[in-house]
């Protein structure tokens, strides 16, 4: 079959130089050619069909990773939150975390009456205002928030989260400047976990964390 193939691209090779064509069609036909002769030589028996393809692509997956399981979106609120000194907050997928009529509500204010309740949209706008205010002001940049102990009773569709957390300017960088306890109330819509609700409050001098909520336990 090779000394075939090669006596055929011999002939093939001087008809082209005799009509001047050029030389990569003529490689062409003597590979088409040479593919024919071989499949003319082969032995009988059964051939080998291609495997088909799939009609479409599959639908994207309903759940995604972060709303996928209480640890998954407990883990992506503080992920998306904490940022190096030159980038912001992932806030595409902060605002994914949300039941679009949330409630968020930060510790009170020095000196205020009555507590801030926020929705997603207000959150973010406050944490963008914390970012300019250092920025302008010239202060350190950068935030790293991380979860060091949770308390979660679950219960159906609903789940409570106590999430104690530490606060540092950078993700190696010890001790932490503060500690709280943040209130993380959960839902489940049968397709994927929502924050409903966050409520948080700091460690302080005459306020420390109890020893309960720095033990993870969950029921």
């Amino acid at each position: 079959m090779r000394r075939r193939g090669l006596v055929l691209a011999a002939l093939l090779g001087r008809t082209a130089f005799a009509q001047d064509q050029n030389p990569v069609d003529i490689g062409i036909r003597v590979i088409e050619a040479y593919a024919k002769t071989a499949a003319a030589n082969a032995p009988a028996g059964p051939r080998a069909t291609p495997t088909p393809l799939p009609a479409k692509e599959p639908p994207p997956l309903a759940v995604q990773p972060d709303g996928s399981s209480v640890e998954a979106i407990v883990t992506a609120l503080y992920a998306s939150v904490s940022h190096g000194p030159e980038y912001e907050p992932n806030w595409q997928r902060l605002r994914s975390l949300f039941l679009p009529d949330a409630r968020i509500v930060p510790p009170l204010a020095a000196g205020a009456e009555q507590f801030a309740v926020l929705d997603p949209a207000a959150f973010e706008a406050r944490i963008r205002r914390y970012i300019q205010g250092r920025r302008e002001r010239r202060e350190r940049l950068g935030f790293t928030e991380r979860e060091i102990a949770r308390r979660e009773h679950r219960f159906g569709n609903v789940c409570q989260v106590f999430s104690t957390y530490e606060m540092l300017w950078s993700p190696h960088e010890q001790p932490p400047f503060a500690r709280g306890v943040h209130s993380i109330l959960l839902v489940d819509d049968g397709r994927r976990w929502w924050i409903a609700a966050l409520v948080w409050d700091g460690e302080r001098p005459d306020q420390p964390i109890p020893p309960g909520l720095l033990a993870t336990e969950i029921r």
